[in-house]
C-alpha cells in the first residue's frame, strides 16, 4: 500500500515537473531570456573575432592604441553617468509611472545629451596632454572623433532604459548589432584599403553612432515637458541611482586590481591562465542575470521574486553547469592545446562562483527594482573586500589556483549577501501588506 502511494506521489511530481517545464518553454518571458542569453554568448564570441580581425588589421602598435583609446572613452563615460541611467531605468519599470514614459524617456536622452557634452569636453581638453603622458598621435585622433564621443554615455542609457521598459528583444539585438555590422565593414573595407587607426575608429565609431540613432528614434521619446521629470530623475538618483553608480565603480576598481594582483604576487602567465578561465565560465552567470534582466520591469510591480523564475532559473543553470564540468577539459585542449591545460583546474573551480554570481545578479535585478541602492552598494563592497582579502592572503600560497578559490568566494558571498537584502525586502513589503 505505502509502495503504491510513493509510486502515485512520484508519478504526479513528474506530471506537475513536465507540466512546469512545459508552460516555461512556451511563455513570453523564455522567449526573452532565451534571445538575451544568447546575445550575451554570442557577445564573447564576437569580441574575440573582432580582437582578432582588428589585431591582424592593424598591427602591435595601433591595436595597442585602438585598445587605449576605447578603454578611455569608455572609463571616462562610466565615471561621467554619476547613476542617473541607473535611476530613469528603474523609473521606467515603476507601472505607476506608465503614463509618462515617453517624458521619462525623453528625459534619459536629455540626461546622456548633458553628460556626452561634458565627456567631450574632457577629452578634447585631456588630447592635448595625451602625447605627452603616452604615445605621440593620440591627441589629433581624439580631437578628431570627439564629436562621436556621445556613443558611449548613450549606450548605457540605451540599455537602462530597455531593461526599465521590458524591451529585452530590442535590448538584444542592441547589443550585438553594432559588433555584427562592424565585422562586415571592417573585412569588406580592408580588401579595398589599407586598414587604419582612423578607419578603424571611422567604422566603429561610426557604426555604433548610427545604430543609437536609431534606436534612440524607435524609442519614441517625448522631449516637451520633461523639466519636471528630469527633477523626477534627479531626486530618484539622491536616493537609488548614486549608490549604485558608487558600487559599480568599486566593482570596476576592484576587477582591475586583481588583475593587477596576480600579475604582481604570481607571474604575468597566471594572469593569462586566470583571464581565459574567467572567459571560459562567464557564459554560466549570464542565465540568472538574463531572467533577472527580463523580469526587472515585472519586479517593480511584485512583492517577490517569481516562483517560476526561480525555477526555470535553478533548473537550466544547473543542466548548463552540468555540461560545462563534463565537457570542459576537452573544449580547452580542442580550442586552445594542450599547453593552457592549467586552465582546467581554474575553470572547475571559478564555475561554481560564476553560477552564485549570476543567481546573486538576479537577486540584484529584484532589488534594484525596488530601489535598494544602498543594499547593492553594499553587495559591491563586501565582494570586492573579500577578493582583496582572498588575494593577500591565498595568491602568494596557492598562485592561480588561489585567484580561482578568491573568486569563488567573492560569488559565494555576494549571492549571500543579496539574498539577505532579498529577504530583508521581502520581509519589509510583507509587514507593509499585512
Amino acid at each position: 500500500m505505502q509502495l503504491a502511494k510513493n509510486l502515485e506521489m512520484v508519478t504526479l511530481l513528474r506530471k506537475d515537473l513536465t507540466q512546469n517545464l512545459g508552460r516555461l518553454l512556451y511563455c513570453k518571458e523564455t522567449a526573452q531570456v532565451t534571445s538575451l542569453y544568447v546575445s550575451m554568448v554570442a557577445g564573447i564570441a564576437f569580441g574575440l573575432i573582432v580582437s582578432i580581425v582588428n589585431t591582424r588589421l592593424l598591427g602591435p602598435q595601433r591595436y595597442g592604441d585602438f585598445k587605449f583609446l576605447i578603454n578611455l572613452f569608455t572609463f571616462v563615460a562610466t565615471i561621467t553617468t554619476f547613476g542617473f541611467f541607473f535611476s530613469g531605468g528603474r523609473l521606467l519599470a515603476e507601472r505607476r509611472n506608465e503614463h509618462i514614459r515617453d517624458q521619462l524617456v525623453g528625459g534619459l536622452l536629455t540626461i546622456a545629451s548633458i553628460i556626452s557634452l561634458l565627456l567631450i569636453v574632457i577629452l578634447f581638453v585631456f588630447s592635448f596632454f595625451v602625447d605627452d603622458l603616452f604615445h605621440p598621435g593620440l591627441g589629433k585622433i581624439i580631437r578628431l572623433f570627439s564629436p562621436l564621443l556621445f556613443i558611449f554615455p548613450f549606450k548605457l542609457c540605451l540599455e537602462n532604459i530597455m531593461q526599465g521598459d521590458n524591451r529585452i528583444f530590442q535590448l538584444a539585438v542592441f547589443q550585438r548589432a553594432s559588433q555584427v555590422f562592424y565585422l562586415i565593414g571592417a573585412l569588406t573595407v580592408s580588401y579595398l584599403v589599407p586598414f587604419s587607426l582612423t578607419i578603424c575608429l571611422i567604422l566603429q565609431l561610426g557604426i555604433a553612432a548610427l545604430v543609437i540613432l536609431i534606436m534612440s528614434l524607435l524609442l519614441k521619446p517625448a522631449l516637451n515637458g520633461v523639466r519636471p521629470i528630469l527633477s523626477q530623475i534627479y531626486t530618484e538618483n539622491t536616493i537609488y541611482g548614486f549608490q549604485v553608480y558608487i558600487g559599480s565603480l568599486a566593482s570596476v576598481a576592484t576587477a582591475m586590481l586583481m588583475g593587477l594582483l596576480v600579475g604582481y604576487l604570481v607571474n604575468t602567465t597566471a594572469v593569462g591562465f586566470y583571464s581565459l578561465a574567467l572567459t571560459v565560465t562567464m557564459p554560466l552567470s549570464f542565465l540568472p542575470s538574463a531572467f533577472g534582466t527580463t523580469l526587472f520591469k515585472t519586479f517593480a510591480n511584485r512583492t517577490s521574486i517569481p516562483k517560476k523564475a526561480i525555477f526555470a532559473s535553478i533548473v537550466l543553470t544547473g543542466c548548463i553547469l552540468v555540461a560545462f564540468l563534463l565537457l570542459i577539459d576537452k573544449v580547452v585542449v580542442l580550442a586552445y592545446s594542450v599547453e593552457y591545460s592549467e586552465v582546467i583546474p581554474l575553470a572547475y573551480i571559478i564555475a561554481i562562483g560564476q553560477v552564485l554570481h549570476g543567481f546573486g545578479d538576479l537577486m540584484n535585478r529584484f532589488l534594484g527594482a525596488h530601489g535598494k541602492g544602498k543594499e547593492l552598494r553594499n553587495g559591491t563592497f563586501i565582494m570586492g573586500a573579500s577578493i582583496i582579502v582572498g588575494c593577500a592572503l591565498l595568491l602568494p600560497i596557492y598562485g592561480a589556483i588561489g585567484a580561482a578559490v578568491t573568486k569563488l568566494i567573492s560569488g559565494t558571498l555576494y549571492c549571500a549577501t543579496m539574498y539577505y537584502y532579498y529577504r530583508k525586502a521581502t520581509g519589509e513589503t510583507e509587514k507593509k501588506i499585512a
